[in-house]
């Protein structure tokens, strides 16, 4: 293969090396503008001198990948906010009036409702930037996206992950742009006003075709699943159906992404067919499907997923007026660089990495599923179709799936049969309800009712999957490492599909066996590393102890625990765990105290480290002159009264202090 046969797939690789790189290494602007300048001036004189045929192609090839790679890392430094002057970091002081922009609405919390901010001015000082704030439930006002938003708080950094090998909220919200964070109380001033900005209307009109649904017609799961399949309106949707949807491998068809854009793209085509006899049809069918595919993707969040989707119809839309067949993989890689160069953090997000994972996957193996789907029944072709795209798109994404969710539904193939022919059913359904409600609204009830039996019997279909525990591999320990050596195997097989030899089986074997090395150094490593760590867990106490492999936990309570216990204990990847209640003191490397609300505590004892934990009502500068310890920790179950002052008496003792709710877990190794 040429390097220059898909010509947009080196200059997508040299941009993605790019943003990598300025995301590890975080160079200066300087550096970056430098780079910027000598590769073009040397990618100028190659393409000259290549034209005139004085020079290697080769070395052309060079010098389109190394400028393409600085592109990289100055589009990742322009779209860090933070980098900006504009950003409203830069106008901080002590006493803020923050103005801003609802542009998002989150996920709620137990207690909270979440925003993004899109701020416009802090102290009356134009500036931009972005930030995350929390609004009480209990609180009177009533935000919407798009409303004008005056705070009267000062945004603070975010803190990172506060329990090791889990999901670190912080760094993907940092990968949003998003630095900073107001949590606000319920008496704290709040001014809500009405703007009418781009995400007002859009709001608005999504807000309106979400009510113009019967509500009554459906059942309250029922409806939030449907807005999630239509809009991908997901903050509504319960834990428990997400977590069902997860386990039994179908959680992509809740994701806005190809199926849904190919579906609306088709619908047009099959509206706008009798367009064709026109003498410009081509044109117009191109504008309208445009059209409608963007004017359902802003609708839908405007999320990685289904602009990449979008992007890829277009592409294809408009091959068709030049009556050229699109290539797929240069439409694949047009439509993830328009993605990065629109907001280069999009490389880091689950959606985009999965979302083209799957799609890569089906194209590669497309020879494979059309040759082993073949039959003269249709029913039989388009069953054997559908599990062979399923079979490749699942191990297109494998890698990723076990590092991000740690599970393998080994059902997923039965799952996906089932699942997306009638997701697609209701999809359609779904958006013919549209112009029946506004039209026909006695027809709107009696399909909404029938579309809410088929999403029940989805429902019903899923919990039914997720119930054969056995066939749901749980707990899976995997490293960046392992994905990148799964990869290489993948690579290797499909070099085996298109080239079956015997000596083409090699590549696979050393593949598999560098996985296996790699497997075990991590294991091994991870195994020498014991540690003590004091989690921080809300209201409640976590310790773990590692030794050998085997890590013993201690806690009182177990509750908000469960989550944090599997994600390290996959993180560490440790097989074997006990739990015991928590002891007073604990032998490791160093002698560590613990003392509980009780207060009570060995005076003769001498410990290194003081772990307080349930708010223990103690004199602190009496412990300290008394036992002499080297640090004191509090961890997340405390009163945060007693943290602060527990925090001034080591400062004045100068006492190393550490409290997990404001710097995260603590670990001794």
């Amino acid at each position: 293969m040429k390097f220059f046969k898909f010509p947009i797939v080196p200059v997508l690789s040299g941009f993605i090396i790019g943003i990598l790189t300025q995301n590890f290494f975080n160079l200066t602007i300087n550096f970056i503008l430098i780079g910027l300048f000598f590769s073009t001036i040397g990618f100028a004189v190659a393409y000259f001198l290549n034209a005139k045929k004085k020079f290697q192609s080769y070395f052309f090839e060079v010098f389109v990948l190394v400028l393409s790679l600085i592109s990289g890392l100055f589009s990742t430094y322009l779209h860090r906010e933070i980098n900006l002057s504009t950003h409203f970091y830069n106008f901080l002081s002590e006493k803020n009036i923050v103005q801003g922009i609802v542009s998002e609405k989150l996920k709620s919390t137990v207690y909270y409702d979440k925003f993004i901010l899109k701020t416009s001015s802090v102290n009356e000082q134009n500036c931009s930037g972005k930030f995350i704030f929390y609004v009480p439930k209990k609180a009177e006002k009533v935000i919407e996206v798009g409303n004008k938003i005056k705070l009267f708080q000062t945004p603070k950094i975010l803190q990172n992950s506060f329990n090791p090998h889990q999901f670190d909220y912080s760094k993907y919200l940092q990968n949003q742009n998003v630095f900073h964070e107001v949590k606000l109380k319920e008496t704290d001033k709040l001014e809500v006003s009405t703007d009418f900005n781009f995400y007002h209307y859009i709001n608005l009109i999504k807000s309106k075709l979400l009510k113009s649904y019967p509500i009554d017609s459906f059942k309250s799961d029922n409806y939030n699943l449907l807005m999630a399949l239509l809009f991908g309106e997901k903050t509504e949707l319960s834990k428990e159906l997400s977590n069902n949807y997860t386990q039994a491998g179908i959680i992509h068809i809740l994701a806005i992404s190809g199926l849904h854009i190919a579906l609306i793209y088709g619908i047009v085509l099959w509206l706008t067919k009798p367009l064709q006899r026109l003498k410009k049809g081509k044109v117009y069918i191109f504008l309208i499907s445009l059209s409608v595919l963007w004017f359902y993707a802003v609708l839908a969040g405007f999320s990685a997923s289904i602009v990449r989707a979008a992007v890829m119809f277009s592409i294809i839309a408009f091959a068709k007026i030049l009556n050229r067949q699109s290539n797929i993989y240069n439409s694949l890689a047009l439509s993830a660089m328009f993605l990065l160069l629109y907001n280069p953090n999009y490389l880091f997000d689950v959606g985009f990495q999965l979302s083209f994972a799957a799609v890569l996957s089906i194209v590669v193996f497309q020879p494979f599923v059309r040759k082993y789907s073949y039959s003269k029944y249709y029913v039989v072709r388009e069953t054997k179709s559908l599990l062979l795209i399923s079979l490749v798109a699942q191990i297109g994404v494998l890698p990723l799936t076990l590092y991000y969710f740690g599970q393998f539904p080994l059902l997923f193939l039965v799952a996906n049969l089932i699942a997306i022919p009638l997701s697609s059913i209701i999809l359609v359904l779904g958006l013919a309800l549209i112009p029946f409600n506004f039209l026909l609204p006695k027809v709107a009830v009696y399909l909404s009712i029938f579309v809410n039996m088929l999403i029940d019997w989805m429902n019903n279909f899923t919990a039914w999957i997720v119930q054969f525990e056995i066939f749901i591999i749980k707990n899976i320990a995997f490293h960046e490492v392992l994905v990148v050596l799964m990869y290489v195997i993948i690579s290797c097989l499909i070099y085996f599909v298109y080239h079956p030899k015997i000596k083409n089986l090699s590549p696979i074997l050393v593949a598999v066996l560098l996985f296996q090395m790699g497997y075990f150094f991590l294991n091994s490593n991870e195994k020498s590393n014991d540690e003590f760590v004091v989690f921080n867990v809300m209201k409640h106490n976590l310790f773990v102890e590692t030794k050998n492999n085997l890590a013993v936990f201690f806690f009182f309570f177990i509750k908000n625990s469960k989550q944090t216990i599997e994600s390290y204990t996959r993180g560490k990847f440790v097989k074997n765990y006990r739990v015991e209640p928590v002891k007073n003191v604990y032998a490791f490397k160093k002698k560590i105290l613990c003392i509980d609300s009780l207060g009570v505590y060995n005076s003769n004892q001498k410990p290194e480290v003081v772990v307080l934990t349930q708010s223990p009502k103690i004199n602190l500068k009496r412990l300290i002159a008394t036992i002499k310890p080297q640090q004191i920790i509090a961890d997340g179950s405390n009163f945060k009264s007693y943290i602060k002052l527990w925090k001034t008496t080591c400062e004045q003792e100068k006492i190393p202090f550490h409290a997990t709710a404001e710097k995260g877990f603590y670990r001794l190794n």
